[in-house]
């Protein structure tokens, strides 16, 4: 093993990381291998080295397995989830589930998303029976819930790139709807009971 200054080549250990990680160049790109120890790290690192050098490196080989689908993953993230707004946090993810759940995680493509985002900020509520000839339907979600909806989305495949299921994170370059901001006053019943209050 190349040491380099007293320092074991390709190992290290990464920040807010456990254990020790091979870093490997092939191919003209860097890759992070994964090992619980030193030693482990140590020979992997030789026996991959070793691999290219005789043309028989095969990155597939050890990449984590990725055939878990969205909903599975979503669920994961549930079942140990202690958030405050674990509520909301499961519709989010009940919605997620129907819209995309039976998908692999690696097949999740920023493409579908920004489909998504579009037919849900195009759905409109369902038109009353009674409804005058001049009423118009309201947006079935407003841009503020789309946004929570994909912020969700984006922690939940950000813990599937810390896991290492996933390289990068499809939600990470997708643009959030702009969001109206709006100032609301308060109603002559509520200054009252406010009055009261105080």
């Amino acid at each position: 093993m190349a040491r380099k200054g007293g320092i074991d080549r390709g190992i290290c250990q990464r920040k807010g990381r456990k254990g020790w990680w091979v870093r490997l160049y092939a191919n003209g790109r860097q890759q992070w291998f994964r090992c619980d120890t030193k030693s482990q790290a140590k020979a992997l690192y030789g026996r991959l080295k070793a691999d290219i050098r005789e043309e028989r490196f095969f990155p597939e080989k050890f990449a984590p397995r990725k055939d878990i689908t969205l909903r599975a993953w979503i669920l994961r993230c549930l079942d140990g989830s202690t958030n405050r707004g674990v509520d909301n946090e499961r519709r989010y993810g009940r919605r997620w589930s129907l819209l995309l759940g039976q998908r692999m995680l690696a097949d999740v493509s920023r493409e579908d998303l920004r489909q998504v985002q579009a037919k849900m900020q195009a759905k409109l509520k369902a038109t009353p029976k009674n409804a005058p000839k001049n009423f118009q339907s309201k947006r079935l979600w407003s841009d503020a819930t789309i946004n929570r909806h994909f912020a969700f989305l984006r922690h939940v495949l950000m813990l599937v790139v810390k896991d290492g299921k996933l390289t990068q994170n499809p939600v990470s370059g997708l643009k959030f709807v702009p969001e109206i901001k709006r100032t609301r006053f308060l109603s002559s019943a509520e200054l009252e009971r406010l009055h009261q209050v105080m």
